[in-house]
């Protein structure tokens, strides 16, 4: 599942699509299938990223191992990240009502409570608040005035202190249903992170360019996307990150499809 991430909280309302149903003025949520581009009725994605050795330019050392399943409605219903070099499992679950929309999500890391987050729809199908949770379930922020566009995403929210103080604001872009970048600020307003993405005619991620500002500098980062492999569905099983023109990941996944 599309993941935004913002101070270290996964805000995984952005990430739901949605779209207005002709009979009703209720917002459906678009399953997280579609969403994330991809075709057929998939159980799971299986992601292995690997670095690129800077001698041989060849696939080097496995960086971390992913795995999402989708429920039979096509919805996220766990997502697990594994990374060798620390021996860590990070494993969220996600709660979705009847209708598709997603309620909540409880992450552990190597077995062990790490964070929590609900969220709040009303009956027109639009978010209300979103509330983060540490891992000894003590509210650590909410996000509030959150807008949404005709597809029901996320395009803006504010993210406050548990006393109410603000944390920061985000914003988020789409071309249609496919996210294309964001913008966070801090709670002067400061620009904190940027990023653009451009999309191919498959709709898959083509560039990226993010801009990242700490107290004292600025770091500029241009991500290439290159697809090496496709499977019969026209998904794509293999791909190359270069960034700042140099390769720096492959990424090979593995689709299972049901029956």
């Amino acid at each position: 599942m599309k993941l935004i991430l913002f101070a270290g909280i996964a805000v995984t309302l952005a990430a739901c699509n949605q779209k207005l149903s002709p009979e009703t003025t209720e917002h459906k949520p678009v399953t997280d299938i579609i969403g994330e581009n991809l075709r057929g009725n998939i159980q799971q994605v299986e992601t292995n990223t690997y670095l690129v050795d800077s001698a041989s330019g060849q696939k080097g050392k496995l960086e971390s191992t992913s795995i999402e399943k989708y429920d039979d409605n096509g919805f996220t219903n766990y997502y697990s990240n594994y990374t060798p070099k620390d021996s860590a499992t990070i494993v969220s679950t996600y709660d979705h009502n009847a209708n598709g929309y997603m309620m909540g999500m409880n992450t552990t890391k190597n077995g062990k409570p790490a964070s929590s987050m609900k969220i709040t729809v009303d009956s027109a199908g639009k978010y209300q608040l979103a509330t983060s949770y540490d891992s000894t379930g003590k509210e650590d922020v909410f996000y509030d005035d959150i807008a949404s566009n005709d597809y029901g995403q996320v395009l803006s929210a504010k993210g406050h202190h548990p006393d109410s103080t603000l944390k920061m604001t985000f914003t988020n872009n789409y071309d249609s249903i496919y996210y294309v970048g964001g913008e966070s600020k801090d709670s002067v307003g400061k620009v904190t992170y940027s990023s653009t993405i451009k999309l191919d005619d498959k709709k898959n991620a083509m560039q990226m360019d993010e801009k990242s500002v700490a107290k004292d500098s600025t770091t500029n980062t241009t991500t290439m996307f290159a697809y090496d492999k496709w499977d019969d569905k026209g998904n794509w099983t293999q791909q190359t990150t270069s960034v700042n023109g140099k390769p720096k990941k492959i990424i090979e996944r593995t689709i299972t499809y049901k029956p």
